[in-house]
């Protein structure tokens, strides 16, 4: 028998008392640890210093980020915005854990490889294909409570899953179109806060899917790459049965508006008001209006809309149940129309029936600070503004899909919008990664998606489908994707690829030539020729560069001035193409971008590199272009069915002596040939009559200028596509001496003495010696009126 006193058994007591407590004490601090770890742990969020950045950073609130209603074609008044600092961390896979740890935080729309962002990953090949989680507590707002929440993604890009309170609500592949959940049923009305994770994962280029110039390797004029959301995050509240969508086609031909109202959750008692406002004044009022079918209402005093008077009705539509209104949202339409049709002898792009030259950069959406996202509305609206300051009409929005407020922005302002649709990449074995549907049904699928998500905005006229090759499958599968976009869109021109493979298809016929600008002939069919890119000017400004690894150019220039001068000829060059049915020039590009630092502004947005004045003369130059055009006298043989004949004569030695160029030369003896003359080796040279080997050519032809005005023989010009040196002559008088060669038509001024001599209403002698040596040869020629007003033409 053991005996132990009070004073051990107390102390035995104190002892056990001491571990149950250490216990206790080590759980709890445990307990702290992870809960510490998990929140207060986590890297707060701060901005993070790009190479460069744009003057709106400073601007931004982590409060209160890109606060403007996000979608302005369908307003609500109870939205909230969820942009602000979110919760985030790489984890295995897209399957929610409440106890995930997240350990940083990041600024929500902007991606996390941006410096706004505060995480500023550019670790691009280890990140492709991992699975990034974002965390974020909200309150339903008590106005929103009685009411179906919807929550909103301007775009995440690639591929993501929601939850909320743990539930998964949905999930999207698409890096460039807005979604939305109902997440009502996952809403816990006993919280006071709800939770919302989103996974993402992006392959970048590697995953097949549309990912426009976004690259891993981000050098030259590929750019850095964007992973998960990059467009405002939002909720708004709706009632059971609510307006879903609207589809806006106006049809300015009839005076109409065409309004279909799309509905969740109709009854048979389901209709709809659409009230139609020019500013304050109700013009007209459409009632008892079916769910899903296209309604027309008729425009009595209608204003049209254009770059030059961007005019927009604003309209409400209300939905009614047995005659109670049950939701409402405001909206906003212009009336115009985009079509081809003939001008001057050409098929070009009309605006509300009228022939309408289209001029503007390209614009990539890129920024420095943000990448894919700008750092405020201002900024969003900057390059846009400085467009229109420049004398331009058109913007095209360059392999990247933007925010809804910035194509509103177009439309308040008046600036066209070409839509490229973002190309895809190659995926493992030409299958998505993760994904068994087919890449080009992806991309089909995406594409259309977009193009519905853009439908309404009537700043946009043009969509292109494919740029240059990238992406581009073959000639069928090409032909499809146009033929599937013309049957999302039959209200807008489309364009199968610009710059390169066009298989004579869709409603465009562009080229891609730099740096000067050049059209492609379109003898097939009624197609418009436009000039999809030129330009690239470098002028480099120290203190804004990007500097990051690659040295891309074009051409350069060392001063403002150079700038400027090189610039204005580009653009009077664009003027005399006109006469061979150019009707769109797109300069590149607006702002420099990364390594690709050709844009009239700096990429950091702080420097436009000409001053007021120098700026003043481009714009002159740009909207002459846009008020005037150039027509046919003598065309070239891009004229397809105007071919021009011409006696011609080929010598391996040159012709003795200068006889041969005067009016008094017998050439009876001399061939007849169609132009152009060559070899049929150089692009856009439509040989007709073949000129081969090493040696000379001599043309005449005997030409009245029966359409030109004496008091016009000053705006008259050449175009003329030479390889090599090329000598022309007036009735026996030297008009251009031309050295080297071309790889386009180029407009050449005529010398004072030969324009002298022409006889306008009497035959004029032309005649032309060309000189080949290597490699390719060609020449054709034409004569032009430069710089006609365009309502005066034909």
């Amino acid at each position: 028998m053991i005996f132990v006193n009070r004073r051990t058994i107390r102390l035995l007591f104190k002892i056990h008392i001491y571990f149950i407590m250490k216990k206790i004490s080590l759980i709890l601090f445990l307990t702290f640890c992870f809960v510490f770890q998990s929140t207060s742990f986590a890297q707060k969020w701060e901005m993070k210093k790009a190479r460069i950045m744009t003057p709106w950073a400073e601007q931004v609130d982590p409060k209160n980020v890109l606060p403007e209603y996000p979608r302005p074609q369908m307003v609500r008044d109870n939205w909230m915005n969820l942009n602000g600092i979110w919760d985030f961390t790489k984890v295995e896979d897209m399957a929610y854990n409440a106890t995930q740890k997240y350990d940083e935080q990041i600024l929500v729309p902007f991606a996390m490889e941006s410096a706004i962002s505060g995480i500023m990953n550019t670790n691009h090949m280890e990140n492709r294909g991992k699975v990034f989680a974002y965390r974020k507590k909200f309150s339903i707002p008590n106005n929103m409570k009685k009411e179906d929440i919807l929550l909103h993604f301007g775009a995440v890009d690639w591929k993501c899953e929601v939850y909320i309170n743990g539930k998964s609500v949905g999930h999207h592949t698409g890096g460039f179109d807005p979604f939305y959940f109902n997440i009502t049923e996952a809403i816990d009305t006993k919280k006071k806060e709800q939770e919302i994770s989103v996974f993402v994962q992006d392959y970048q280029e590697f995953g097949g899917q549309p990912h426009g110039k976004q690259k891993i390797n981000e050098k030259v004029i590929w750019y850095t790459p964007v992973t998960g959301i990059w467009q405002t995050v939002w909720i708004e509240s709706v009632p059971k049965t609510h307006i879903d969508r609207l589809a806006i086609r106006p049809n300015i031909d009839n005076k109409t508006i065409n309004i279909t109202v799309q509905p969740q959750n109709v009854t048979a008692n389901t209709k709809a008001t659409i009230t139609i406002f020019d500013g304050q004044q109700q013009v007209a009022v459409a009632k008892n209006v079916e769910m899903g079918k296209e309604t027309s209402i008729k425009l009595s005093d209608m204003k049209l809309w254009s770059p030059e008077s961007p005019f927009l009705y604003d309209f409400k539509v209300e939905l009614t149940e047995k005659g109670k209104v049950v939701d409402k949202v405001d909206s906003y339409f212009g009336m115009r129309k985009i079509s081809v049709d003939y001008f001057n002898g050409h098929p070009t792009m009309f605006l509300n029936n009228k022939h309408y030259f289209h001029y503007g950069p390209l614009d990539q959406g890129y920024w420095p600070d943000g990448i894919y996202t700008a750092p405020t509305d201002e900024a969003l609206k900057f390059d846009l503004e400085k467009t229109k300051e420049f004398g331009m009409n058109m913007s095209r929005k360059h392999i990247k899909v933007e925010p809804a407020r910035w194509y509103y922005h177009c439309d308040k302002m008046g600036v066209l919008v070409w839509q490229d649709i973002p190309n895809p990449g190659f995926g493992e074995n030409g299958k998505l990664m993760g994904d068994g549907r087919d890449l080009r049904e992806n991309f089909h699928d995406e594409m259309v998606r977009i193009m519905k998500s853009l439908e309404n905005y009537p700043s946009i006229v043009l969509w292109t489908v494919y740029n240059e090759s990238w992406g581009q499958p073959d000639e069928a599968t090409s032909k499809r994707s146009v033929d599937i976009a013309r049957e999302t869109d039959n209200t807008r021109l489309i364009s199968i690829a610009s710059g390169w493979n066009d298989h004579e298809y869709g409603d465009i016929k562009d080229t891609h030539w730099y740096p000067q600008p050049n059209m492609l002939p379109n003898p097939v069919n009624k197609r418009a020729s436009v000039c999809g890119e030129y330009g690239g000017i470098t002028l480099l400004i120290d203190g804004h560069r990007w500097i990051g690894g690659s040295d891309m150019k074009y051409t350069q220039v060392y001063s403002p001035e150079e700038l400027k001068n090189k610039f204005v000829d580009f653009t009077n060059q664009i003027l005399g193409l006109q006469a061979n049915g150019l009707c769109a020039a797109v300069y590149t590009q607006i702002t420099d971008v990364e390594d690709e630092e050709n844009g009239l502004i700096t990429y950091d947005r702080k420097v436009v590199k000409m001053d007021d004045k120098q700026v003043a003369e481009v714009r002159a130059a740009i909207q002459r272009n846009i008020s005037h055009t150039s027509t046919a006298l003598l065309p070239t043989s891009q004229a397809g069915n105007k071919v021009n004949k011409w006696r011609y004569q080929i010598s391996e030695w040159p012709i003795s002596g200068f006889s041969w160029k005067n009016p008094s030369f017998d050439d009876s003896e001399w061939s007849e040939g169609d132009a152009g003359f060559g070899n049929g080796g150089l692009q856009g040279a439509s040989m007709n009559t073949k000129w081969e080997g090493r040696s000379t050519i001599y043309l005449r032809k005997w030409y009245d200028f029966a359409d030109l005005k004496a008091e016009d023989t000053n705006k008259l010009q050449m175009q003329v596509f030479h390889d090599e040196d090329c000598d022309i002559f007036i009735n026996g008088t030297l008009a251009a001496s031309l050295k080297g060669f071309t790889n386009r038509y180029a407009i050449v001024e005529i010398s004072d003495e030969a324009r002298a001599g022409i006889k306008v209403g009497e035959p004029n002698l032309i005649a032309v010696s060309c000189k080949n040596t290597t490699g390719n040869q060609f020449i054709d020629l034409g004569f032009s009126l430069v710089g006609v007003r365009a309502d005066s033409a034909k």
